[in-house]
């Protein structure tokens, strides 16, 4: 792995930050390029998606873990340093598009779209980050594929799913302009992240029951994109 990129006495460059900034800036680029609607609701929607989704990781990945006090809330270093968990931002996410529609400004269909396709990319970016920082990594394995990690061989799952977010996103990129890719997604990724989890091999995340918190959710998620499949009607937006 390599957690630092470069190094001097005064200088330190960090992988997982440089590449969880690089998936934002990425994300920021798609979605101001392809969304249709005004500057300032771009800002708006964008701006506030980030920071709760900020909130959102870190709040889930704290009550995941029995490894980390409640305390460290109170810690600059908390919210500045690793330990995210994508679930959480993305939670929060959702409550901030619920909250941001509820005053009744514009969503349209592409902006929409285009707001997918930058968190998926932006999320790929970041899975590599977590490569390099040797976090989110996989069960030990003898097969051809695996990765040196903490002493002993294991699937590289950073890299599947980051690779599995790629194809998902140049998949949805074709459909973004005409057709409603929010279920797509859902069902898509809550697909991939399900088994992804069973190949997972750090107890930090924590399990509820037979699955993981991650595993339920994307269960969730699933069901939810079929509801959507089902009634496109369910969220109704204007087409740009």
């Amino acid at each position: 792995m390599l957690p630092i990129l470069y190094q001097n006495k005064d200088f330190i460059i960090y992988s997982y930050p440089l590449l969880m900034g690089l998936g934002w800036g990425v994300g920021h680029q798609i979605f101001f390029s392809i969304s249709d609607i005004p500057t300032k609701f771009k800002n708006l929607l964008f701006w506030g998606l980030f920071i709760l989704s900020w909130v959102g990781s870190k709040l889930l990945y704290i009550f995941n873990s029995n490894k980390i006090e409640i305390g460290v809330l109170s810690e600059s270093t908390f919210w500045t340093g690793g330990g995210f968990v994508f679930y959480g931002g993305f939670l929060f996410g959702l409550i901030y598009l619920i909250f941001y529609r509820s005053f009744k400004f514009p969503l349209t269909l592409k902006s929409l779209n285009a707001l997918i396709l930058a968190t998926i990319f932006g999320h790929s970016i970041g899975r590599l980050g977590c490569f390099l920082a040797g976090c989110c990594f996989g069960e030990v394995t003898d097969k051809w594929w695996a990765i040196n990690i903490e002493g002993v061989h294991r699937h590289p799952t950073q890299l599947f799913e980051s690779f599995l977010l790629l194809i998902m996103g140049l998949v949805i990129l074709k459909k973004v302009k005409d057709s409603f890719v929010l279920p797509i997604y859902f069902v898509s990724y809550g697909g991939i992240r399900i088994l992804i989890e069973f190949l997972r091999g750090d107890d930090i995340r924590g399990q509820w029951g037979a699955l993981s918190p991650s595993q339920w959710i994307s269960i969730g998620l699933i069901f939810m994109g079929f509801v959507l499949i089902l009634n496109n009607k369910f969220i109704k937006l204007e087409k740009g």
